[in-house]
């Protein structure tokens, strides 16, 4: 009996030892795979880099300088716009006001709520301007385009689903920026108007 009780202890070590030797061979493998990376932050070679030999950098021109008086007659025109567009209104979505001239002014809201929204929306320094405004990669998405008559405000109402909305303003035509701002507000439409 006593023979019995030793094999089954030796065979009941040998599982403990197995499993130690199994262990400590997948650390030894998986240091060895780890000494041969490289991290940046572990380098301590002071030689540069070799330079690779390529195109030179191409320099962006310098942007030109702000006209005084081109900045002046923007700061007047978004005080008029301010006027023209009252004051801003409560319940406001989305809202804002921005440079038309070149490329325009865009902004966006990451969710709106589905519903039908009054947009109001001037210009100014300008004889006029465009306002869109999309859902673009919404499928269904709202869209919506005011040509808009500077110097007074102009409303209309806009269909738009729950999610992303963008509004972009611009004047049309290719000649340089001026002073030209548009701006908008957009408010959800009153219950039973």
């Amino acid at each position: 009996m006593s023979r019995g009780k030793s094999q089954r202890k030796s065979l009941g070590e040998g599982k403990h030892w197995m499993r130690g030797a199994a262990l400590l061979l997948a650390v030894a493998g998986t240091a060895a795979g780890l000494a041969g990376c490289e991290y940046p932050d572990d380098v301590t070679d002071p030689t540069p880099a070799p330079t690779r030999a390529g195109r030179p950098a191409r320099s962006l021109p310098p942007p030109p300088p702000v006209d005084p008086g081109l900045a002046d007659a923007e700061q007047r025109n978004l005080g008029e716009l301010e006027a023209v567009l009252g004051a801003r209104p409560g319940g406001l979505v989305l809202g804002g006001t921005g440079g038309i001239g070149g490329s325009g002014f865009r902004i966006s809201a990451a969710a709106v709520p589905k519903g039908t929204y009054t947009l109001t929306a001037a210009c100014i320094g300008a004889p006029n301007a465009l306002l869109t405004v999309s859902q673009d990669g919404l499928r269904g998405g709202g869209r919506a385009e005011m040509n808009l008559d500077c110097g007074a405000a102009q409303t209309t109402r806009v269909e738009l689903r729950a999610g992303p909305a963008q509004i972009q303003g611009l004047r049309p035509g290719t000649d340089a920026a001026g002073a030209e701002v548009a701006g908008f507000w957009m408010v959800p439409v009153a219950p039973g108007s």
